[in-house]
């Protein structure tokens, strides 16, 4: 079943109307403000005509201000709709996103990665803590996509639970290793509007639009 929520845009519409209309209200004042003092001033003394060209430079600093904040809730609306209509095409494909923690489904936990450099590489899955619960030497080979599938049990057998885990890949010894991106590959059931952003839902996670590598049917 895939699904969609959405919540975000419409508060950050209301916050930004709210500031648009506290902004009016404060223009409005000026105004009334700025005619009284024409109104009620001395005529053999009148405003001085730089405070009176400055406050017509603040005016229209107000009134430009008005504008753009009603020209950015329209691109604003218009970004958050095309985004949404991009995340929508999502659903129900299998994207590859840019992500080393998994949380395991009762299968274990899968994860890619391409080595730049091929040889003998160290292959560690830590749990939320930090803790190493596997470790292992690999050999692999450079641009060659490889995939490693963890059963969801530690080095002596114990199986462990469904908290997210985070898998590292190193080449290398001492200081002089170097660290190869992983990825993860899933399925997005649901697209997640609730933070104003789009958000695909991949198993237990929430991926945003930026992480994804590659999408397949």
């Amino acid at each position: 079943m895939t699904t969609t929520s959405s919540v975000g845009s419409s508060s950050t519409t209301t916050s930004t109307a709210t500031a648009q209309a506290r902004l009016s209200n404060n223009f409005d004042t000026f105004l009334q403000l700025l005619t009284t003092q024409l109104k009620n001033q001395d005529p053999t003394q009148p405003m001085d005509a730089n405070q009176f060209t400055q406050q017509l430079v603040q005016y229209s600093q107000v009134e430009q201000q008005l504008a753009t904040n009603s020209k950015l809730d329209n691109l604003l609306a218009a970004f958050t709709g095309n985004q949404t209509t991009t995340s929508l095409g999502y659903l129900g494909k299998t994207v590859t996103y840019d992500s080393s923690t998994v949380s395991p489904t009762s299968s274990g936990a899968t994860w890619n990665f391409t080595p730049t450099q091929s040889g003998d590489y160290t292959l560690r899955i830590r749990d939320s803590n930090g803790v190493v619960v596997q470790e292992k030497k690999v050999s692999l080979t450079a641009n060659q996509s490889s995939e490693y599938s963890w059963d969801g049990k530690r080095s002596d057998g114990l199986s462990m639970g469904t908290q997210p885990y985070t898998m590292e890949l190193y080449r290398g010894t001492g200081t002089a290793t170097t660290q190869v991106q992983v990825t993860h590959k899933g399925q997005v059931t649901a697209v997640d509007m609730t933070s104003g952003t789009p958000r695909l839902t991949v198993g237990t996670s929430n991926i945003p639009l930026a992480r994804v590598l590659g999408i397949a049917m």
